[in-house]
């Protein structure tokens, strides 16, 4: 008979009960779900596990209620209303009946105990739920909630006429409890806790990688970051800053009542059915403090090597020496290039379940089974060598560091390299010869680097070219030759660029992708690493060698047209 196991997700619990998917399989849903952060549900519907009606009856059952067919219903506007858009949005719910002091609302998917208290609060009235399909969901709020931006700016006039008593407040002395007592209150009221979901289901939902709240001496700015750049939504009244960052606070787990000194905290949320992770980050400014939240999405960020868009060769030679016994493999670039998700893929492929892998990182950012993650807190003097140092008494065959920033991190890497680990880091350098250079700089022995270091990718990601309103055009001749294009290499190849539409927020431009270099140590760089040759020196060895540079990469993605020439002179 088959062992008892018992599932974190409790919708794998019901179906794993009624018999309807074995354990062997549950645990491998499990696993994924852990690993995209898409909900078991949807796990269960695409791979056509069970029809999506029957899995609406188990839920069903379990719940005491029904399933009810949505577009069949005749749901009345006064209904509608008693439901503002962004609690339907976040929640993905839809209101069916309204009774006196409670409204039946339809769900396609188990709700979190927390969510229905929360919802419970915001609307002051009992919930109860009944199920429908997905599609159906989705589909009756874009009907009657009309588009996200109407949904910004009701909320912006309900937060006006709601919140008119905060207005007297401001940041208080040391002393000024009742002060903080009455921020406390706005940031629990109704009002506030809406309008903040409805920020965060907006940024998920542009794929906001990072969320500005900034107060400035007249105005409040919220600014969303969508592949890099940064855009600007309606920003809410000033006297709101406080209220407004005292509820990510609280949701952090933040002191609300220190606004002198940074803080750090992390959200977990279910937005839209989608669990997020939020980092949060406060700072206090001359105006107030400056909250920024770092959006991790794992069902955007796919941690697959395969899936990184590396070229072949590329990818063959990264594999290669990620399976190595024992070495130094380094990711280089600047911030927010995507080195930290390589890194993450690259841990991926090699987490066997006869591999021990450490990893040291400031903060952790995507957690990995199976994987031992250690965050570095230096506040507390937990430091990168003080990490590595226990990690070696920790019997590892890989490890990861967040970053080599000193010639004590570097030289703990060589050890470990040296005794047969295999290491991964990061470091912040313009192109991969740059990071040798970089080591040496800071005092590693080249004898030692030489005989350690396997290979070091360097990667940039570039913005790629919108689908929906692609255009073909031919570019200045004078920014062809800047990327060292001639005639003879354009001949008949087809340039685009976006025009802009509301697919790309009139951008001209969805989505990222990385362009790469990899530099592999052989035996002629080896000779050059050890007599301290420049960077150039190393460089020009490589592409003699068979380096394609970053700008040769990004120059492959213009005439393939994924990108435009503008973004690949940018950012190489």
């Amino acid at each position: 008979m088959e062992e008892q196991h018992q599932f974190v997700d409790t919708l794998l619990n019901l179906v794993v009960e009624q018999g309807l998917i074995e354990v062997p399989m549950a645990v491998e849903l499990e696993e994924e779900h852990n690993q995209t952060s898409k909900s078991i549900r949807n796990i269960i519907v695409d791979r056509g596990l069970i029809e999506e009606d029957q899995l609406l009856e188990v839920i069903a059952n379990y719940l005491g209620t029904r399933v009810v067919n949505l577009p069949a219903l005749d749901i009345p506007p006064n209904v509608v209303h008693a439901v503002p858009a962004s609690v339907a949005r976040m929640y993905n719910t839809v209101p069916v009946e309204l009774g006196r002091n409670s409204v039946e609302m339809a769900i396609s998917d188990l709700i979190t105990p927390n969510a229905i208290d929360e919802m419970t609060f915001v609307l002051t009235m009992d919930i109860s739920f009944v199920l429908a399909r997905d599609a159906d969901v989705k589909a009756c709020i874009n009907q009657f909630y009309g588009d996200d931006s109407d949904a910004v700016s009701d909320m912006l006039a309900v937060l006006e006429t709601e919140m008119g008593d905060v207005d007297g407040m401001t940041v208080g002395g040391d002393n000024d409890i009742e002060n903080d007592k009455a921020i406390e209150e706005a940031a629990e009221s109704a009002p506030v806790i809406r309008f903040v979901n409805l920020v965060l289901y907006q940024a998920v939902n542009d794929r906001a990688s990072d969320i500005h709240f900034e107060p400035f001496e007249k105005e409040f700015k919220i600014r969303y970051r969508v592949d890099g750049a940064l855009y600007e939504m309606a920003p809410p009244p000033k006297r709101l800053a406080l209220p407004l960052i005292s509820r990510i606070k609280v949701m952090s787990g933040l002191n609300i009542a220190e606004r002198r000194l940074p803080q750090d905290g992390r959200i977990e949320i279910s937005v839209a059915g989608k669990q997020i992770d939020l980092r949060v980050s406060t700072l206090p400014t001359q105006f107030g403090e400056s909250v920024v939240l770092r959006v991790l999405d794992r069902s955007v960020v796919s941690l697959d090597v395969h899936n990184l868009g590396m070229p072949d060769d590329i990818l063959k030679g990264f594999i290669r020496d990620i399976a190595k016994p024992n070495g130094i493999v380094v990711v280089t670039g600047p911030t927010g290039s995507g080195k930290t998700t390589t890194l993450y893929s690259g841990l991926r492929e090699v987490n066997t379940i006869d591999a021990k892998i450490l990893t040291a990182e400031e903060p952790v950012e995507y957690d990995i089974e199976g994987i031992v993650q250690v965050p570095i807190n230096y506040s507390v003097g937990n430091t990168f060598p003080l990490v590595l140092r226990a990690f070696l008494r920790q019997d590892p065959d890989i490890m990861m560091i967040g970053e080599i920033r000193d010639l004590e991190t570097a030289q703990i890497a060589v050890q470990a390299a040296l005794t047969g680990h295999l290491v991964f880091s990061t470091l912040h350098t313009n192109d991969a010869a740059g990071a040798v250079t970089r080591l040496i700089d800071m005092d590693v022995e080249p004898y030692l680097l030489s005989s350690t270091l396997e290979g070091v990718l360097g990667q940039r990601l570039v913005r790629t070219v919108c689908p929906k309103c692609k255009t073909e055009y031919m570019p200045d001749m004078e920014m062809l030759h800047r990327l060292g294009l001639t005639e003879k290499d354009i001949e008949d190849r087809k340039f685009y660029y976006g025009t802009g539409c509301a697919n790309c927020n009139d951008t001209g431009y969805r989505g990222r992708k990385g362009i790469y270099e990899y530099l592999v140590i052989s035996d002629p760089v080896r000779t050059l690493i050890d007599t301290k040759q420049p960077t150039l020196i190393i460089r020009e060895k490589a592409r003699e060698l068979g380096m394609r540079t970053l700008r040769e990469d990004g120059i492959r993605n213009v005439l393939d047209g994924y990108t435009t020439v503008e973004e690949i002179l940018k950012y190489t």
